[in-house]
């Protein structure tokens, strides 16, 4: 295996960077991950412990109305954002691992859908969704800048 000249140009991954700087693309993608598996992390904490667990294992939202507050609790955890957030963060995480950034559009639907809900719900949970969401645009903007430099 070969390793990269330290004073080489970066290349098209992100991977060698001249100055060694910590902004590097990939790095900046899994400090994205991470935030979002603790985002994630958190969200599980927040909504863990009420009444409903047993509740919802029986079933009742097939066959009876439940409370208002057991149906948001439920879209608050097992229906909501945990799973395909936990889902998110490691196929980024696998990402910026290899060296990779995600596409645009990552970092921009998700900072839309963050803002959006913020918008709706007033100051939430929501607001941490714009770190991961920043740091994906960031990355994906340095990786581009990077790419057109040498192209």
């Amino acid at each position: 295996m070969t390793h990269p000249d330290p004073t080489a140009a970066s290349t098209s991954s992100g991977r060698a960077d001249r100055s060694g700087r910590s902004g590097r693309p990939d790095r900046l993608t899994i400090s994205a991950a991470i935030a979002l598996l603790t985002i994630s992390a958190l969200h599980t904490v927040a909504f863990a412990l009420h009444p409903w667990w047993g509740a919802w294992m029986a079933g009742p939202f097939r066959t009876t109305q439940l409370p208002m507050e057991a149906a948001v609790q439920f879209w608050g955890l097992p229906g909501g954002f945990v799973v395909p957030g936990v889902l998110l963060a490691l196929l980024i995480l696998r990402a910026g691992r290899r060296g990779d950034t995600v596409p645009l559009y990552v970092a921009l639907i998700l900072g839309i859908w963050a803002v959006l809900c913020v918008w709706m719900v007033g100051p939430s949970g929501f607001v941490m969704l714009l770190v991961p969401a920043v740091l994906l645009l960031i990355a994906s903007l340095r990786s581009r800048r990077g790419i057109e430099r040498r192209g």
